[in-house]
């Protein structure tokens, strides 16, 4: 096994914004018909959280990130980068990580990324990264306000994505444990299987755009197509980590994949040759948050106690792109 990142997660924190939202009660409030069984039994998902109106990215994020800097025992002045990776910034023009910044009371820089459900993992690679070569303390967040890019009419979409923002605190380590391999993966050939059409400058916003409902997100390919091309992404750059630190996939004690739904999750524990009761699970109570998926389920599983020291989690993360990534963790002592 080799040497690690010397980087280890101190703090960590979460933001649900609003009240959990069945999928019968969005079914009602959206006046929409869903499969509400495939939904809760294929699917995954009891649950989600839709922010309220006047709350941004920038403020589930700032949230996150004050919780985990309360549970770190730091101050925000006393971090030196904020990454964030989020698919639905605040604006176009300016990063939601500088709002986040001012919201905490920080003077560090910051940076916006931008990877769709793999940006947690992208910031995280950053974030390790620049505690390695010489940072003290780096907030990393994975937030995302998904509900808003979606049609209201698209009874497909509407109850897979929820609102939600995690975030943790990286700081220096020795090698023997915290990051021990970190991996990223983009293939762009497939921009386009899965994206929002219109609001950047390739299609900027016009009534037309509007009318006909290019600011939700779009899915160019089939479901069992995008499946099958998620599972292969997250199950090779999975083994590849492991090949890396010297260990079989089912070596690790916690697995940690992106909650798009259940049917990949369960496909890439299986393909991996991982136990499904190593799997946590979080998209039940808090549906697909993007970026937020993988910080969300990580804080559920400290909460519950399982990161004891010297246990292996092993994160893995796909996207529209595509991107992808994952790392291993060695919880230290």
């Amino acid at each position: 096994m080799k040497n690690g990142w010397g980087v280890k997660i101190i703090g960590s924190g979460i933001c649900l914004p609003g009240e959990p939202v069945t999928t019968e009660e969005l079914s009602k409030r959206l006046n929409l018909d869903f499969d509400i069984a495939m939904v809760r039994d294929k699917i995954g998902i009891k649950t989600r959280y839709i922010a309220p109106d006047d709350i941004a990215t920038s403020h589930i994020a700032a949230k996150a990130a004050q919780m985990a800097l309360d549970n770190a025992g730091i101050t925000a002045k006393q971090l030196d980068r904020i990454l964030l990776g989020t698919s639905t910034p605040d604006y176009t023009n300016t990063a939601a990580s500088c709002n986040v910044q001012f919201l905490l009371g920080a003077t560090c820089p910051v940076g916006d990324t931008t990877e769709s459900c793999a940006s947690f993992m992208y910031a995280l690679d950053h974030g390790i990264r620049l505690i390695a070569t010489g940072m003290e303390y780096v907030c990393v967040i994975g937030a995302d306000i998904k509900s808003r890019f979606v049609r209201k009419d698209d009874p497909k979409f509407c109850p897979i994505f929820g609102d939600g923002a995690g975030a943790v605190i990286l700081t220096k380590n020795n090698t023997d444990s915290g990051f021990m391999v970190s991996e990223l993966f983009a293939d762009g050939s497939g921009l386009k299987n899965i994206y929002v059409p219109a609001g950047g400058s390739a299609m900027p916003a016009s009534i037309e755009t509007v009318t006909n409902g290019l600011h939700g997100t779009l899915m160019t390919i089939s479901g069992r197509k995008m499946v099958e091309i998620s599972v292969d992404i997250m199950a090779n750059i999975g083994k590849k980590v492991c090949d890396k630190y010297g260990i079989a996939p089912n070596d690790v004690d916690i697995l940690i994949p992106h909650q798009a739904n259940y049917i990949i999750m369960k496909g890439v524990a299986q393909k991996l040759g991982i136990d499904l009761e190593k799997m946590e699970v979080s998209i039940d109570t808090a549906a697909n948050t993007i970026s937020g998926t993988l910080p969300i389920t990580l804080h559920q599983a400290i909460t519950r106690n399982k990161l004891q020291p010297g246990k292996l989690v092993l994160f893995v993360t796909a996207a529209s792109g595509y991107t992808g990534g994952a790392a291993i963790y060695k919880v230290p002592e």
